[in-house]
């Protein structure tokens, strides 16, 4: 049953389906100064989620992430006010593949966007936990924003008590086999999209690395290592890396 046309609390106004998640429904509405933001709809059952968001969300300051703004129930139902990203999802936006290939200012300002916003959580003391393109949002330009914030938890959570969590062709080695997860984890993710980015197609983890010629490459090793211990797990380090190497391409051409 749509909501559409309904007030919540706030005098925020549902306009109209954005989408529907795993969790929960997601609709565009606008303030009653006509801000936009979007407004996640939970079923009561999953309120847990709902909560969780709320917690690890609610203090975000990044401007490549979308802090949630407040809480209400509609209905019985667990409800988040949004920050408005705009944008398409990852894959929609870059039809043309591999997106390195095709746009790569674009793509490596989305990667740089990506590394700003996880290395903000990172710092807070949290992990997104599910980084893929359908949490990634991608304006004309590439600028980016990483949403959905309801299998987030901080790091000491997905130490003491890991989950096998996230989206499986993104999902790190350690995050498959429900052991406990760390800043490198989220970073494996970002691996997948780079070698997505230079290839057009996700890393088979059985097969050898693919040769590549782009600078970019290498970073690969370094993000996608099957151990934890082996990978990368500085996000500001990578993005610095990622720009350094971008820079030397672009002086070459």
């Amino acid at each position: 049953m749509t909501v559409a046309g309904q007030i919540i609390e706030g005098g925020t106004r549902l306009v109209r389906v954005l989408g529907r998640g795993t969790h929960s429904v997601v609709y565009f509405a606008v303030t009653e100064q006509g801000a936009p933001r979007a407004v996640k709809i939970f079923p009561p059952h999953l309120a847990d989620f709902a909560e969780r968001e709320y917690r690890n969300a609610s203090g975000l300051t990044h401007p490549r992430l979308a802090p949630v703004l407040g809480r209400t129930l509609l209905g019985g139902q667990p409800t988040l006010i949004v920050a408005y990203a705009r944008g398409e999802v990852l894959l929609r936006r870059y039809a043309l593949r591999p997106a390195l290939v095709h746009e790569r200012p674009a793509f490596v300002l989305t990667l740089r966007h990506l590394l700003g916003a996880l290395g903000h959580l990172h710092a807070r003391g949290l992990l997104h936990r599910d980084v893929k393109p359908d949490n990634i949002l991608v304006e004309a330009d590439g600028s980016a924003r990483l949403v959905d914030y309801d299998l987030s938890g901080t790091v000491q959570e997905s130490r003491s008590a890991p989950l096998q969590i996230g989206t499986p062709a993104f999902q790190s080695p350690e995050a498959r086999r429900g052991e406990p997860l760390a800043p490198g984890s989220d970073l494996y993710s970002v691996g997948v999209l780079l070698h997505w980015g230079l290839h057009g197609e996700l890393p088979d983890p059985e097969s050898p690395a693919r040769p590549c010629a782009d600078p970019l490459a290498e970073l690969l090793p370094g993000l996608l290592s099957p151990e934890l211990g082996g990978r990368s797990d500085d996000a500001a380090k990578v993005e610095e890396t990622l720009r350094r190497l971008a820079a030397v391409e672009h002086a070459k051409n």
